[in-house]
């Protein structure tokens, strides 16, 4: 005698199961990938940096008696960066006269749900920020929310 109610699919119980099963992993995948994400940005950003800091100091030896200045400064961080997407990238001289300690920065764009900044001093080293915005910050290494790498 043949079931007639023998089917060939899922039942609901196992569909639901399945939607579970997803549910769980993407939940706990999801905070990590975030993660991950911000990480890589950061590291691009940090490297943005460094890039510049051995720009403008191959500016300052071409000059080497020359006085390099915040115009010096702003050049170079226009040429070398691309326009991102994700931060904004800039340079500020520490003296109105002469540059010869400054520092960059590379704050997060509002559109880019990033959360941390990057700074980096001419003489100080390189710092990642809890905050959006470090560009009015003179010394990183006396701000509570910046830690140096």
């Amino acid at each position: 005698m043949i079931n007639k109610f023998f089917s060939k699919g899922f039942t609901l119980v196992e569909l639901m199961i399945v939607v579970a099963i997803i549910a769980i992993l993407s939940a706990v995948a999801l905070p990590s990938y975030r993660i991950y994400v911000e990480k890589a940005n950061l590291a691009e950003a940090s490297t943005t940096l460094t890039n510049l800091s051995q720009k403008i100091a191959e500016r300052k030896l071409q000059l080497f008696n020359g006085s390099f200045v915040q115009n010096d400064l702003s050049a170079i961080v226009e040429q070398q960066v691309s326009s991102s997407n994700k931060y904004t990238v800039g340079g500020k001289c520490q003296s109105a006269a002469d540059c010869s300690t400054y520092y960059l920065y590379a704050e997060p764009k509002n559109s880019s749900n990033l959360k941390k900044s990057v700074w980096m001093g001419s003489n100080k080293g390189l710092y990642i920020c809890d905050i959006s915005s470090v560009k009015d910050i003179d010394d990183a290494a006396n701000s509570t929310s910046c830690t140096k790498q």
